[in-house]
């Protein structure tokens, strides 16, 4: 232990055993040699769930202060943390296989889903629509689906159908209006 300190190469069994002796900054040492090995194990056991992983990770060395006495000298530091790392991603593993599904896996509906009779009175209004389309001039309905369908600005309108930006107005204003009294929307 001495060469090791002589040569300034700390190993991880010499932090364990300062650990061992109630040298709790030792801790600190071992986390900054192992956490990221230790957090890509569990993370590959897991299969990315980072999260839980970084708390697992925490969990380990967190397992490691409250069970350094269990730590047997001559064994490799690495070995005994992985085998920390290995039992608490196992523990996750099981834990999460007990628990019940969260509400959303179930075939509940989407409460944002309309109900059948949502869905019937849609499709009694399309049809209500399509029949009102039905009631204006070619003139008339080329415009509203201009403007409403393919969201054409005025002036392409009257470009395209030869008129004036007036004229394209007025038609839509008096279309919406025949619109609205065949299907009995309120203005």
């Amino acid at each position: 232990m001495a060469e090791a300190l002589a040569a300034g190469e700390e190993t991880p069994e010499f932090w364990m055993s300062r650990l061992k002796a109630g040298h709790e900054e030792a801790l600190a040492h071992l986390m900054t040699r192992f956490e990221r090995p230790v957090f890509a194990f569990i993370h590959r056991r897991l299969a990315g769930e980072t999260g839980v992983v970084q708390e697992l990770v925490q969990e380990v060395f967190l397992k490691c202060l409250k069970h350094k006495d269990r730590f047997e000298e001559g064994r490799p530091v690495a070995a005994w943390l992985f085998t920390l790392a290995a039992n608490a991603a196992t523990d996750h593993l099981r834990k999460r296989g007990r628990e019940v599904p969260p509400p959303e896996s179930f075939d509940a509906p989407d409460p944002q889903a309309p109900s059948p009779w949502e869905t019937l009175d849609q499709g009694r209004r399309l049809k209500e629509l399509r029949e009102a389309l039905e009631s204006l001039t070619p003139r008339q309905r080329a415009m509203v689906q201009a403007y409403y369908v393919h969201e054409k600005p005025v002036k392409e309108i009257a470009q395209d159908l030869g008129c004036a930006e007036g004229t394209v107005k007025a038609t839509l204003f008096q279309s919406l209006s025949k619109l609205r009294k065949t299907m009995g929307t309120p203005p």
